[in-house]
Formats: C-alpha cells, sequence, structure tokens
C-alpha cells in the first residue's frame, strides 16, 4: 500500500498431501476476490481454501450477494460484517454440520497428540539401548502436558488468552454440549495407542488434560489446527487511505465462528508504504531486507559461539587467577558485557540494512502510480516461485497470478498474469 492505491497479489497454486508422502500441486485455485460488488474492497485468503468443507469461495459469494448495495464507514466496517456474516448464518452451517466440524476439529488435535507420541518413542528409542515398557505411560503424559501447557502459555511464558471473538462462559457450554462425544474420542485415542503400545496406562488426571485440550482448542488463542488467513484491503465510504485487516479463522462451533484479527495497517498523510507478505514470505522478506532470516539466525548463533570460545580462551590464559576467580569473570562478563556486545553488534547490521537495501525499496514504493504497484506485488509473487523451480522444491507458489489494484476513485481494477510468459 502507499497513500494512493493499495495492490493485492495471489498466486493459483493448491498443494494437497496425502498418506505414503503424496503430494500433489494443482496451479487453478482463486484465492482473491472483490468483496462487494461496486465497492473499493478486496479479500485474499491464504493457508486453506476451505472452511468446514465448504469452499471460501463460495462463502465470499454468498457475502457478496446479501451485501449488494451497502457499504461501510470503514474497511475495519466490511471486515468485521463479513465475520459476523459467518457467524450468524444457519443457513451456511446448520447445528449439525457445526457438531460434526467440531469432531473433526478435535479429531486433527488428537491426531496431532498421536504422531507427537510416536514420534517421541522414536527418539527414546534411538538414544536408548534398553526396553521402552516401562516408560511408555510416562512419555504419553509428557506430550500430553506439552501441548496442555502449549494452549495455556506463549512462546515467551506469557498467559495465553481467551479468544474474545467467544463470550464469557463459552468453555462451559462447550463442555455440556460436546462432554460425551469428547471422552468418546479421547477413548478411542487411547484405545488406538493400546493397539501398538499395550503397556499404556492413561491417569485419570492425563485423561482431565485431554478433555481440557479439546476445550482449550477452541477457546483459547491458539491456532494449531487447519486454519485460513483471511485478508481484507481498500477503502471504506469515509476512508481517504487504504487500509488492509488480516483475520486467522478457524471453524464455526455453537453458532460463532473462531477468529481473530492477527494484523492490521492503515495509511495516512505521513505514513510509509506497507509491503505485507501472507504465508510462504521468506523470499519476499529476503528481498526486503537483503538477508535471508535463516541465514541471520545462523549467523547470531555462530557468533555467539566465536564470541564464548574468545572469551573462555582469554580468561584461560589469564595468570595468578584461581579456578573460582576465572568461573567468577566469565559469568559476569557472559552475563553483562557479551549480552550487550552482541545486541549492539546485530542492532548496527540491522541499521545498515534497512538505511542501504530496505529504506530505498520503501520510498519507491511509497512513490509509485497504481499499475506499478500492481506489478511491484505480481514481482514479489513471482520471485517466491522462481525460487522454488530452481531450488527443486515442491512448487506450493505458482500458476497464474491474480492481481488487484484498488484506489479510492478507480474502484477495484483486476487483471490477471501469467508468470511463464
Amino acid at each position: 500500500m502507499n497513500r494512493q492505491a493499495v495492490a493485492m497479489a495471489a498466486d493459483s497454486a493448491v498443494t494437497i498431501t496425502g498418506g505414503r508422502n503424496y503430494i500433489k500441486t494443482y496451479q487453478s485455485v482463486d484465492k482473491l476476490f472483490p468483496l462487494v460488488d461496486g465497492q473499493p474492497v478486496g479479500v485474499m485468503i491464504y493457508n486453506n481454501a476451505e472452511i468446514m468443507s465448504v469452499p471460501w469461495e463460495t462463502v465470499i459469494s454468498l457475502y457478496r450477494e446479501q451485501a449488494a448495495g451497502r457499504s461501510f464507514d470503514t474497511l475495519d466496517g466490511y471486515a468485521k460484517d463479513f465475520m459476523n456474516f459467518i457467524s450468524g448464518n444457519p443457513d451456511l452451517f446448520p447445528a449439525d454440520h457445526q457438531d460434526t466440524e467440531f469432531f473433526k476439529h478435535l479429531a486433527v488435535v488428537y491426531t496431532i497428540i498421536a504422531q507427537d507420541f510416536d514420534y517421541q518413542i522414536e527418539q527414546y528409542q534411538r538414544s536408548n539401548s534398553g526396553g521402552i515398557g516401562n516408560h511408555i505411560s510416562s512419555i504419553f503424559e509428557f506430550v500430553v502436558d506439552q501441548l496442555h501447557g502449549d494452549y495455556q502459555s506463549n512462546v515467551d511464558d506469557s498467559p495465553r488468552d481467551n479468544l474474545a471473538c467467544f463470550p464469557n462462559g463459552m468453555a462451559e457450554q462447550i463442555k455440556r454440549r460436546f462432554g460425551d462425544a469428547i471422552d468418546d474420542l479421547m477413548n478411542s485415542l487411547i484405545n488406538s495407542l493400546k493397539q501398538d503400545h499395550g503397556a499404556l496406562a492413561v491417569s485419570e488426571e492425563t485423561k482431565q488434560k485431554l478433555r481440557e485440550i479439546a476445550v482449550f482448542a477452541v477457546t483459547k488463542d491458539a491456532f494449531f489446527e487447519h486454519y485460513t488467513g483471511v485478508v481484507f484491503a481498500g477503502f471504506g465510504r469515509l476512508d481517504k487511505f487504504p487500509s488492509m485487516r488480516s483475520y486467522l479463522t478457524s471453524s464455526v462451533v455453537l453458532g460463532l465462528l473462531k477468529h481473530k484479527q492477527d494484523r492490521n495497517a492503515d495509511m495516512h498523510g505521513d505514513a510509509g508504504p506497507v509491503v505485507q507478505p501472507f504465508a510462504q514470505d521468506r523470499m519476499i522478506r529476503t528481498f526486503l531486507t537483503g538477508m535471508d532470516q535463516n541465514l541471520r539466525y545462523f549467523m547470531f548463533g555462530e557468533t555467539l559461539k566465536l564470541s564464548n570460545t574468545l572469551v573462555t580462551d582469554l580468561i584461560g590464559r589469564a595468570p595468578g587467577m584461581t579456578d573460582q576467580q576465572r568461573q567468577q569473570m566469565y559469568s559476569d562478563y557472559s552475563q553483562n558485557n557479551l549480552g550487550a556486545s552482541l545486541r549492539e553488534f546485530f542492532t548496527a547490521i540491522d541499521r545498515y540494512q534497512y538505511a542501504v537495501h530496505t529504506l530505498p525499496i520503501y520510498r519507491a514504493i511509497g512513490s509509485l502510480p497504481k499499475k506499478e504497484l500492481g506489478d511491484t506485488a505480481a514481482s514479489l509473487i513471482k520471485l517466491n516461485s522462481f525460487q522454488q523451480k530452481v531450488m527443486n522444491s515442491v512448487e506450493t507458489v505458482g500458476g497464474p497470478i491474480d492481481v488487484a489494484v484498488i484506489t479510492r476513485n478507480g474502484g477495484l481494477e483486476w487483471r490477471k498474469e501469467n508468470p511463464d510468459l
């Protein structure tokens, strides 16, 4: 986005996976659509092409029909109205269909547990020569504890919140409505695992955690299941500049869509441009920053090891010190001077990257006319596709590219590009 327009671009590839390493890619899927006919708003999806076994294209077209002739003051109004359309639409997702999809949702979560259980057993067998029979139950408890903890805490150990899209008491409603079904699926999981591991014993405490996981999978601010990203961009009726809203969505439970807004951006008179990649964004971010993010992490780790080695060697060579004094000096330096020096080193790299590489790109994008803005968005998709071709990986990005350029006066202008031409 810049102050004049917003350009949305999406490839047409979808990847289907199955058993025995089956992978098939099709390059004929639509991911970018006008939200309401005649309004300067587009909507784009990524990650999952269906919601509750219904194609997103169908859901969007149904919304477009019922929203015909309507407009909202802001882009935020369009996005929230679309989310409300899905939640409050029993014709789209009847109650029995919601129940069926909840069972599928929970089956996916319990499958994650089973797969992790198999992985942990494999790791144990590789690292231990003794029998595993006496450890089966403790390994299963460990796996359940891990997922139970992940649903309650973020990566930084801060508490994971409940999703704001659900009212207070949603957890109790789920327990009342699906309690018996949760127990059935839980027992099915345990019995299936016991067929391969007869020594498995599951405590009541672990079973209770499995029940809580079933509730957390809906109510907690976590999307470990198959989710869809839904991105809105354009202008509301009173918007002078374009905006973007991005949501994560999952399934409808008890008449309410599991969703949250994860990203947003609003242009204004003094704002710089916005470049926001979604889904597979590694190559795009490399282009924008001038350095692959994985390479940056590798450099940080290697620099840390090198610094620790140098400090250890210097302190070890210092004359006239006891082992206790050397250990204390190393501890003091590692916790203070070394950490500060590394932070300053990588901060300097970040400043250089931004000033020399990123800022010139952003300056150019900030002044691009609408056609060139669309060309730039399409080129970033092509860059991702080209990388996968030359690296001989599964081409999960590719096919014709849809581009929508949206301005306040011109509305949504559409074109399709073939990246091979």
